[in-house]
């Protein structure tokens, strides 16, 4: 993906169109610990098929932590604020959160996508993310700003979402993914 023509760490809209701005909903997910190799198999994903790193989240074990709705985005700018990720552990350490975005004011990924004539375009992005201890803490500290990775060089891009029998298509394609996996 060509990133020149636009500055880095917002979320985007098509490869190379610039900036989103609009209403978009939001998924939290956390994954405990860091991995760099879940990260950029989730980051790499995400630049071709929003499905296929969207789905690489229940597989790597990420909890849904919350969902946001009818969020604005303004120039590529999300302000979500405090998320509390309650099964972090140990309570404030760095975790592997993903944002997965769609650009529409449904409830949820799955819903988003999933009918005609909803979301245009949707993205995944991972990335370490420092926490807050707010339960052993009183009172609890001001959260971390996102970090974006601490300067990683990839926007959270909203690509065109496919029919819905493509989705139906690809879950087969992972099913026998699965499968073969387990017979080595």
């Amino acid at each position: 993906m060509d990133t020149s023509s636009f500055l880095n760490n917002g979320v985007a809209e098509g490869s190379n169109t610039g900036w989103y701005t609009g209403t978009a909903g939001f998924e939290v997910w956390e994954l405990n610990g860091t991995t760099a190799a879940t990260i950029n198999a989730i980051n790499t994903a995400a630049l071709t098929s929003n499905g296929a790193a969207y789905a690489l989240l229940g597989t790597d074990g990420f909890k849904l932590e919350a969902t946001l709705v009818a969020q604005s985005v303004s120039s590529g700018t999300i302000t979500l604020g405090a998320v509390k990720m309650p099964d972090v552990s140990p309570a404030g350490s760095t975790v592997t959160i993903a944002l997965a975005a769609w650009d529409s004011s449904d409830t949820s990924w799955k819903t988003a996508l999933g009918a005609t004539g909803k979301a245009k375009n949707a993205g995944v992005i991972a990335m370490t993310q420092p926490t807050s201890d707010y339960v052993n803490i009183a009172p609890p500290p001001t959260p971390s700003d996102m970090t974006w990775n601490g300067g990683m060089s990839q926007n959270l891009v909203m690509l065109p979402v496919p029919e819905p029998s493509t989705f139906a298509l690809a879950g087969l394609g992972a099913a026998a993914l699965l499968i073969f996996r387990r017979r080595k």
